[in-house]
């Protein structure tokens, strides 16, 4: 079974910049390491149903170089975003490059995106037909958008983790004072070399 990472980010789009541990680490650890592992956090994340998840891998093993450039085109997004809501946390300008990246996914995917009617109203679905390849891209870039032009911007951080740690997270609570990307994983880790330097130094 492929292993997906933790979804601390709050929203899709930090999720999807989190397929990196630690971030700023030489040494990170890949996730995103083939066409399965993006459609097997697609199904995690919720970007896809967990059945259709299972479609897209089927449809990438007939399809290995189809398969290969939308995972291509993950990575590059990803790498893309994680300056971009760097930037736009702190009130900076985005690198143009970056934003043609979200830009041209953005445009790929509002093609599919579709308005239903339902007796509850309507919604907003994506094109279900078939198992398109970059179809776990769809909701990202969507997610990222709204989170660039709704916010709220001034509450993504970034774990100072040991390690080099860099995920990014919406900081939601009250005072905004979450500091960690996981207080069980980072946070841990912090208090215990604290509890290291007091000993130490006692």
């Amino acid at each position: 079974m492929l292993e997906t990472p933790n979804l601390i980010g709050g929203t899709l789009s930090l999720d999807f910049v989190n397929t990196v541990d630690p971030r700023h680490a030489p040494d990170r650890r890949e996730y995103l390491d083939t066409y399965s592992a993006l459609a097997a956090w697609g199904g995690h994340a919720g970007a896809v149903a967990a059945d259709q998840a299972e479609r897209l891998r089927a449809a990438a093993a007939s399809d290995p170089a189809g398969a290969e450039r939308v995972l291509n085109r993950a990575i590059r997004l990803r790498e893309a975003l994680y300056p971009l809501f760097r930037a736009a946390a702190q009130e900076q300008p985005p690198g143009s490059d970056d934003l043609d990246v979200l830009q041209a996914e953005l445009t790929l995917a509002l093609s599919r995106l579709r308005i239903a009617w339902t007796p509850a109203g309507y919604v907003r679905n994506w094109e279900q037909h078939g198992a398109p390849l970059d179809q776990v891209l769809w909701p990202v870039s969507w997610s990222a958008a709204e989170l660039l032009t709704h916010g709220p911007l001034d509450r993504i951080r970034e774990c100072p983790g040991q390690g080099n740690c860099g995920w990014l997270f919406l900081d939601l609570s009250k005072n905004a004072s979450r500091r960690w990307c996981d207080m069980r994983v980072c946070g841990n880790r912090a208090k215990a070399r604290r509890h290291h330097a007091r000993l130490q130094a006692g």
